[in-house]
């Protein structure tokens, strides 16, 4: 139990000090990045064409963030899984806006909701 204890801390050090290293060395990554988590934000409260907007800005953030990180993901030292969750969650966002821009509600209703 002992010498558990320091190989678990050495491990978790070693995880922030890579994450850390990224973030200084990519200061514009991670600005991207909090830019498109922040527009995401649920925009329930907005009128119709703010909502618009708004799902616009967040499909747009999403965007730059996606292109940022696939022009710099070897110097950023950017992770393959990490990529294909943004870009996850860049084609979320514009299914969102197309729905939101149409009309429509952001996701779709599910089965048992819709009554023939």
């Amino acid at each position: 139990m002992r010498t558990l204890l320091p190989v678990v801390a050495i491990i978790a050090l070693a995880g922030f000090g890579g994450e850390a290293r990224a973030q200084v060395q990519c200061p514009e990554l991670t600005r991207l990045r909090s830019e498109a988590v922040d527009a995401s934000k649920p925009m329930t409260r907005a009128l119709v064409s703010g909502r618009c907007n708004a799902y616009i800005r967040a499909s747009l953030a999403w965007s730059d963030l996606i292109a940022y990180a696939s022009d710099h993901q070897e110097m950023c030292d950017i992770s393959g899984p990490a990529l294909s969750a943004w870009e996850k969650s860049q084609r979320e966002a514009v299914v969102a806006r197309d729905n939101v821009c149409a009309g429509r509600p952001v996701r779709p209703f599910p089965p048992d909701v819709i009554r023939p």
